[in-house]
């Protein structure tokens, strides 16, 4: 008997056609389940900062508040003190600096009106100035120091240095105090609101 082979249009020719497209098929697939791995690194480096809380980016013309010594009586004497508040920072006058800064320099100038009264009235470097309602000009004297212990005065233009902040990350409040001390009793000053302006520069 003479054997035929089966066309492809016959049921057998059919199946191996299947059969050889299953296999390219799974060749296929096998080849798109390879793998690749690899590393990705995330960086970012922070430099040394510090800035006036409530100032965020700010270097200059920052606005550091105000030494407010209340309302007296012209005639008082007496020792009265303040420190920097109701600036950008609110309440109170604040530094935020990283934690590896430990200690900044501050630099205070002399104010408009440094040496003005000289011990007419009190004691101080620095002094505020007052008219009065009838023209009369007058000067308070008054001094700024870096500790609140009031020991260390702040020269005029002259930086302190290695003042101490504890390397938190937190806000501390800014190292600067400041006193009016009216030490002589029979010398009183027209009615009038003293003011003056100080430059601050603080380095880290």
């Amino acid at each position: 008997m003479t054997q035929t082979s089966a066309s492809p249009s016959t049921p057998s020719g059919c199946i191996r056609r299947a059969a050889a497209a299953a296999i390219a098929a799974t060749a296929v697939l096998g080849a798109q389940a390879a793998t690749l791995t690899g590393t990705l690194t995330a960086s970012i480096t922070l430099a040394s900062s510090c800035l006036v809380v409530g100032a965020p980016g700010a270097t200059t013309g920052i606005n550091l508040g105000t030494l407010d010594f209340g309302n007296w009586p012209a005639t008082f004497t007496g020792v009265m003190n303040a420190t920097p508040s109701g600036g950008v920072s609110g309440s109170i006058t604040q530094l935020l600096c990283s934690p590896d800064v430990t200690g900044v320099s501050l630099t205070v100038n002399g104010g408009q009106h440094a040496g003005q009264g000289g011990n007419t009235v009190g004691v101080g470097s620095r002094a505020m100035r007052g008219v009065s309602a009838n023209g009369i000009v007058a000067y308070l004297p008054y001094e700024i120091y870096s500790d609140a212990g009031f020991l260390n005065a702040f020269p005029l233009g002259t930086a302190i240095t290695g003042l101490a902040i504890p390397g938190t990350g937190l806000a501390v409040s800014l190292p600067l105090f400041a006193r009016v001390n009216k030490s002589v009793s029979g010398a009183a000053l027209p009615a009038a609101t003293y003011t003056d302006t100080l430059l601050i520069t603080l380095n880290y």
